[in-house]
């Protein structure tokens, strides 16, 4: 007998054009399903395994190959460095400017494997449609997001430098060129839509004072790089950036 995980998820949806009311997690469970040679071969079984091979055939597809494991840990981490390098790439290539990225922590819900990369293994990554997009944020709200990252211990991001002390973050610096964080001015954030909203507790984030969306899913920006990297007779080696 073989013990089944789903994991069982109470939503609400608000039906609403305001930024403020988006579908909200509300609990999770896991629940323990038993499988027996009954529950694997009655109707409902059947009439779902068609569909179950299909997409075990899409998810199985090979995409590219890893040098080394990543795994999400806080404050840094090979896989936050990766995913913020995939990002940056992005927007660079399609001519916007930024001037630090961030995404969440509990946004990765997975890791990557050493060796061959499949498009599940990305699912299992990001298994949320979080799309790429460009803050326009006030000084004063970055150091407020600054202030938020370090109650966290951290999070995922990539041009911001700071000392965390006791939870609280100080001598923040911004960009590759290490420049101390100005109130007076505003900057550009590389981020998700998710977080747009002040989800995660960056709350601070979700006071921006405008928006440029790329209106493209991070996790398939991220599929198809590793196609091309593979494309490219290169494998995903992750260096972790010394900023």
């Amino acid at each position: 007998m073989k013990n089944l995980i789903f994991i069982s998820i109470c939503a609400v949806v608000f039906y609403s054009c305001q930024r403020v009311c988006q579908p909200q997690i509300l609990s999770a469970e896991l629940v323990v399903v038993l499988v027996t040679e009954h529950s694997q071969n009655n109707e409902i079984s059947r009439w779902l395994l068609p569909y179950k091979t299909t997409l075990d055939k899409v998810m199985g597809v090979e995409i590219g190959i890893s040098a080394q494991k990543m795994e999400a840990e806080r404050p840094e981490s090979l896989l936050g460095q990766f995913i913020t390098d995939v990002m940056n790439d992005y927007a660079n290539k399609h001519g916007q400017k930024f001037d630090f990225t961030i995404t969440n922590f509990g946004g990765l819900r997975g890791s990557l494997p050493q060796g061959v990369v499949t498009v599940g293994d990305v699912y299992g990554v990001f298994p949320f449609d979080n799309e790429l997009v460009i803050l326009t944020l006030s000084g004063k709200k970055v150091e407020q997001l600054c202030q938020e990252i370090a109650k966290k211990g951290g999070e995922v991001t990539d041009g911001i430098k700071m000392w965390i002390d006791n939870s609280v973050a100080k001598d923040i610096k911004i960009g590759k060129t290490e420049i101390p964080l100005d109130t007076t001015r505003n900057y550009k954030v590389l981020t998700t839509d998710f977080l747009s909203f002040g989800n995660d507790d960056l709350f601070a984030l979700a006071d921006y004072i405008d928006i440029f969306s790329f209106e493209m899913p991070l996790r398939e920006i991220i599929i198809d790089y590793i196609k091309n990297e593979h494309k490219n007779g290169r494998k995903i080696n992750v260096k972790m950036n010394s900023f």
